[in-house]
């Protein structure tokens, strides 16, 4: 669901029409999905893939707030996206209060 709101979205900005559906399925589908991933671990808050979600919704505000670099910040978002998700574990679990690989709270003891 995620995927195609966020096609839909930026299907919106290249043909400059407005699809607020798929802002709304774009957006209930992030939350959906953020939460289960931040709720499921609470390191998750300070790990590389929460801190790629930080800097993909200052993106997706940027698409508000400057609307000739909408398809940029969209651009952006999809390679961070691409990034994060192939990126080996000791990237994406990397916590940057710790300085290295944290997987549970289990992990931040010693």
């Amino acid at each position: 669901m995620h995927l195609v709101g966020f096609a839909g979205v930026f299907a919106s900005v290249l043909t400059n029409t407005e699809q607020n559906i798929y802002w709304g399925i774009t957006i209930i589908s992030g939350v959906g999905l953020l939460s289960l991933e931040a709720l499921s671990n609470l390191v998750w808050f300070v790990q590389v893939r929460a801190l790629a979600i930080y800097v993909k919704l200052t993106l997706l505000a940027g698409v508000f707030f400057f609307d000739e670099y909408a398809w940029h910040c969209l651009v952006a978002i999809i390679i961070i996206s691409g990034i994060i998700s192939h990126a080996p574990s000791s990237v994406r679990y990397y916590s940057i209060i710790h300085g290295r690989k944290i997987t549970s709270l289990n992990d931040t003891k010693g």
